[in-house]
């Protein structure tokens, strides 16, 4: 959509033609000198004549040593001209090469430089000359670049574009070469006339949305964040087709359009965005069923078992753009959790998404938790969101008829925080590029409400101060066709005076350190890097190796003497595959841990269904 703009050389590119015959012809002459004796190794390349430019930075185009090659070094003095041309020698040439192993000579003529003396613009009416010239790089008094002035003409047009004239030109008339008496010597000097036609103005008044079957078209409206009435902008323009990949709502959308649907007044053109799409499946089914092998394949009391996952996903409810997540997971034999999420996008008409949580937790034998939340995500740049939220947890303990290795009080904990999240993942089901990082603080009240006798038993406060902190990062890159890069790190901790059984973090496993069973570890402090090496199979499938990295710090129970502190690394390294069958999306891994053989690895199973 960019406006287009006009060069003429004339006189420029004659002077290039020239220089090209001139080591054209020493390239000949090289090449039957080549033709005459066997190739030699060239160590050094000493320069005659040069003024301008400093002898090391023109032996930093020539790989030196290497052998004597004709078209090899003719391309590196191709390179040396250009350097000169950038700096405004039009008349440099090389007059002869002389080929003396190991040196090779070169006899060079700088000539004048030719300066900018005058920039003029013409046809400017909505932005003055000034305002102009502080968009260009080109100077007066500097070399005139041919690279750099198509760069400025670019920028004086995306200026424009942001006035909503995106059809605007730049026409640049052949540069006039003048010479101006300097110090009683003629200087050869150009001058430059840019004319400019402002095109004419385009006002957005409506959009055309092509094969949305479910989701609402205010939808797709807001997600492109075009009002009726407003300036186009092709910046926000191109935007478009990455801002409804990102919803992750359509199976695919097509470049959009730009209509004009009016052209009566002389200086505005009416026009409509014109999007087609193809809807997708957003919502989702996760089902994970894993074995984890006994640790002791010798001890007949220690069996394996297995563990569940299922995870219901429906990300665009009634193609309103409303979000519920429903968790159930079963990491092991005595343990599971339930998780219910509703996100309410758009809340009263503002770039804000309300996410209620709850979340119930049965640990072991030792404690049930119950979890409140609420959180806020206000979009204040096309990647950036300031983050806020509220949450409540109350542990109780839970007896099933036997002693329990872990003392537990009543608890109850009310905690608020801030956070800012950057997300530029270009398709967040399977990046190929972007970044992602979320930073997040909490800080609250912990009150501990148990009977004084059981408390006069432990030495320990009954309300404490407690925060915890939250960093994670995710970076992928495309390195080869079909071949990516991707990196993710996550830290955790837990800052208080007292850390109790019922406060530690768990992690290990399929989602956080592979090789290792589900939770297996404890941890107030905590973080896990995985790096994986994948090569593209679909747009949302692929195989990988990975390699996975964890560090976690637990301190010592005030509620057990026998509970010390405890920190260690871990590593686990594996292989794994996301491919696509009839029932779905199927994900497999199967990774080593420290200490594992081929039979005590670790595999997952899991099958994400679009409906």
């Amino acid at each position: 959509m960019r406006g287009e703009f006009t060069k003429t050389f004339s006189i420029l590119a004659g002077k290039q033609r020239g220089l090209s015959v001139a080591w054209l012809g020493a390239i000949w002459c090289w090449a039957t000198h080549a033709l005459a004796q066997s190739p030699s190794l060239i160590r050094d390349v000493e320069f005659v004549g040069n003024r301008a430019v400093s002898e090391q930075k023109l032996l930093s185009l020539f790989a030196l040593p290497q052998p004597y090659d004709s078209a090899r070094f003719a391309e590196r003095f191709a390179r040396l001209s250009r350097l000169y041309q950038r700096l405004g020698y039009y008349d440099f040439r090389i007059d002869s090469v002389v080929v003396q192993p190991p040196k090779l000579v070169a006899y060079l003529s700088e000539g004048e430089a030719y300066l900018v003396s005058k920039i003029a613009f013409s046809g400017n009416h909505l932005l003055s000359s000034e305002e102009l010239e502080t968009l260009c790089d080109t100077k007066v008094g500097e070399p005139l670049d041919q690279e750099t002035l198509e760069n400025d003409i670019d920028e004086i047009l995306r200026r424009y574009e942001t006035l909503g004239r995106p059809f605007s030109k730049v026409l640049l008339s052949e540069p006039r070469f003048v010479w101006e008496e300097i110090d009683g010597k003629r200087k050869p000097r150009i001058e430059l006339e840019m004319e400019i036609q402002e095109g004419k103005f385009v006002r957005l008044v409506g959009t055309r949305i092509v094969g949305n079957s479910s989701t609402k078209p205010e939808v797709i409206e807001r997600e492109i964040r075009f009002r009726e009435g407003e300036a186009f902008q092709e910046e926000k323009f191109n935007l478009i087709q990455t801002r409804l990949e990102r919803a992750n709502f359509f199976e695919r959308v097509f470049p959009p359009e730009l209509l004009i649907v009016k052209n009566d007044d002389a200086d505005t053109l009416d026009a409509i965005v014109k999007i087609e799409l193809v809807e997708g499946n957003p919502n989702t089914f996760d089902g994970v069923v894993g074995y984890q092998p006994p640790q002791n394949p010798n001890n007949p009391n220690d069996a394996g078992f297995f563990t569940g996952l299922i995870n219901i996903s429906l990300q665009n409810m009634f193609g309103t753009g409303r979000r519920l997540d429903v968790k159930w997971l079963k990491p092991n034999q005595f343990t599971q959790e339930a998780r219910l999420r509703y996100q309410e996008p758009y809340f009263v008409g503002l770039p804000l998404n309300l996410i209620f949580d709850f979340a119930q937790l049965k640990q072991d034998t030792t404690f049930a938790q119950l979890q409140l939340g609420l959180s806020a995500s206000y979009r204040l740049a096309d990647n950036f969101f300031l983050t806020s939220s509220f949450s409540r947890e109350e542990v109780n303990p839970i007896f099933e008829g036997a002693a329990i290795a872990q003392v537990v009080f009543p608890t109850t904990i009310a905690l608020t925080g801030v956070g800012a999240i950057y997300d530029s993942r270009d398709y967040p089901p399977n990046p190929q590029s972007g970044f992602y990082l979320r930073n997040d603080y909490r800080i609250g009240r912990k009150i501990i409400s148990a009977s004084d006798s059981l408390l006069a038993l432990y030495s320990v406060k009954t309300r404490l101060l407690q925060q915890r902190v939250l960093l994670e990062a995710e970076f992928y890159q495309r390195v080869f066709k079909r071949q990516v890069l991707a990196a993710r790190f996550r830290g955790e901790a837990i800052l208080a005076d007292e850390i109790q059984f019922s406060d530690l973090m768990r992690f290990g496993g399929a989602q956080s350190l592979r090789g290792y069973r589900e939770q297996q570890f404890l941890a107030s402090q905590l973080m896990w890097l995985n790096l994986e090496h994948r090569f593209l199979l679909s747009r949302k499938t692929f195989i990988f190796g990975f390699c996975d990295i964890g560090y976690f710090f637990k301190p010592r129970n005030p509620l057990n003497a026998l509970d010390g502190s405890l920190r260690g690394w871990r590593r686990g390294v594996g292989v794994g595959a996301r491919v696509d069958t009839p029932l779905g999306i199927l994900a497999i891994s199967y990774a080593l841990g420290e200490g594992d053989t081929f039979a005590t690895g670790k595999v997952h199973f899991g099958v994400v269904s679009a409906f």
